[in-house]
């Protein structure tokens, strides 16, 4: 495991080379195209753009790769950041498991985030894991392991880590699994940070 000082000191060398190229002419190559930019985390001080991965709002599984007995419940995240529609969010019970459909990704894109809820034990945490292809062979990366009480709040920041090996928009999906026992763990509207659009 990198130790935190050099993974924070990693993250603000690649955050200024960012800052620095923002405008060149590789910012067109580097992009992800037709995305929606919003800002669903305001309320917690949060004002970066993102864009909702495919199928993020978890009013569908449609996309979703679930396992042991992940499934669409009724009850949204309470502020419904997506729409006011909406109405559903994915329960992950241990033995469980969720993978999000792939969504664009490239350099620009650093950090994750989303709703997030733990009705069940407290020892119960949540994985979470960045899976992208690059020439041919799949990397899978945890970002987090996450634990919440039974209300609502939203996730950390989760911090990509793989998007600096996609130089040129790729795909990325997230797995989601709880560890522990007597999970009860709920997810909602997962969203991507997208950088360069600040």
């Amino acid at each position: 495991m990198v130790p935190k000082l050099r993974l924070y000191g990693l993250i603000i060398l690649v955050l200024a080379l960012l800052s620095a190229t923002a405008g060149g002419p590789a910012d067109a190559a580097q992009s992800c195209p037709g995305q929606k930019y919003v800002q669903p985390f305001v309320p917690w001080g949060d004002n970066n753009d993102y864009v909702l991965m495919p199928k993020g709002s978890l009013e569908s599984t449609s996309g979703w790769q679930l396992s042991g007995s992940a499934k669409l419940v009724s009850g949204n995240e309470p502020w419904k950041v997506n729409s006011s529609k909406d109405s559903n969010s994915l329960s992950l019970p241990s033995g469980s498991s969720a993978t999000t459909p792939t969504g664009c990704i490239s350099l620009e894109y650093p950090f994750m985030r989303f709703f997030i809820a733990n009705s069940g034990s407290s020892t119960a945490t949540l994985k979470v894991e960045a899976i992208t292809t690059v020439n041919g062979s799949q990397l899978t990366l945890t970002i987090g392991n996450l634990t919440a009480g039974s209300a609502w709040q939203p996730s950390d920041q989760l911090f990509v880590g793989l998007n600096f090996l996609n130089l040129t928009p790729g795909e990325i999906a997230f797995r989601f699994t709880p560890v522990g026992s007597n999970s009860g763990w709920r997810i909602d509207d997962v969203y991507l940070d997208p950088y360069k659009h600040r």
